[in-house]
């Protein structure tokens, strides 16, 4: 199961939890109302003291109240979990992740994306730059809004910020630069892991990359293995991540080299 199935399904359990905790808290407010029906008291009436309706009285308030009380306590983790399930469909749709089938594809484009709102950035100061150097001319905000396709966006270019800039200030290009290296890094990692993925299924099942002159090594599954195999790999030290386990080859489970052995 990959991660975006696992969040699919943690992101379908919360709104169930929603809904059941929506319908628990219109059963506790209802029967809150009901109880106050059923006391045979108007409502709003006092506790008469000494009455002989006294306790029936107090009784009701109580049972009532109780009722009220398992209604919020109940709306508000309706709330809680509504509120968490957003949070998973956000990260279900702004996410890349690694073992999605078109993770490569999607970085890509997203590298691309990056590298055009740069380029587009530094046109746009290009033009800001040109004499008179700053200053709005009807010529630069023709051109800034073909480029930027946003008239409103050109002229608030050459409106000073806070610090007085004029334009589009370098550190969103810097941001940009460093955004477009970690996707190229992440790229390179996903393209390796599923490398390795590949690697395991024409194996049969499973491949271990050994470092030459390092006593540590990577271990690929083709799919999760059986849980006394992964409490051996945790016990020998390895750490998930990156689509393998990693750790020292001298600590190799014999589980593992076994089913090894087994595919040659």
């Amino acid at each position: 199961m990959t991660r975006r199935e696992r969040l699919e399904r943690k992101l379908e359990k919360r709104r169930e939890w929603a809904e059941s905790r929506d319908r628990k808290a219109a059963e506790a407010f209802q029967r809150a109302d009901l109880r106050e029906e059923k006391s045979g008291i108007p409502f709003g009436q006092p506790i008469l003291v000494g009455h002989h309706s006294e306790r029936r009285h107090r009784r009701a308030i109580e049972r009532a109240d109780s009722a009220m009380r398992r209604g919020v306590e109940s709306a508000d983790m309706a709330t809680h979990h509504r509120s968490k399930a957003a949070g998973l469909e956000n990260q279900l749709v702004g996410t890349i992740f690694s073992d999605d089938p078109d993770a490569v594809e999607a970085l890509e484009a997203k590298i691309a994306g990056l590298e055009a709102e740069r380029e587009r950035n530094k046109q746009a100061n290009r033009i800001i730059r040109k004499k008179p150097k700053n200053e709005s001319t009807p010529e630069k905000i023709a051109a800034l809004t073909a480029l930027l396709g946003s008239e409103a966006e050109a002229v608030a270019l050459f409106t000073p910020d806070f610090c007085g800039r004029v334009g589009i200030p370098s550190y969103r290009s810097q941001n940009l630069s460093g955004n477009i290296k970690r996707c190229r890094d992440r790229l390179k990692s996903v393209k390796r892991q599923q490398d390795r993925a590949k690697r395991a299924e024409e194996s049969g099942g499973l491949v271990i990359d050994r470092a030459e002159g390092a006593n540590w090594c990577q271990v690929t599954f083709e799919e999760k293995p059986e849980r006394a195999i992964l409490k051996a790999l945790k016990a020998a030290g390895y750490h998930w991540g990156g689509g393998c386990w990693t750790g020292r080859k001298s600590r190799l489970p014999a589980e593992v080299a076994e089913l090894e052995a087994a595919q040659s």
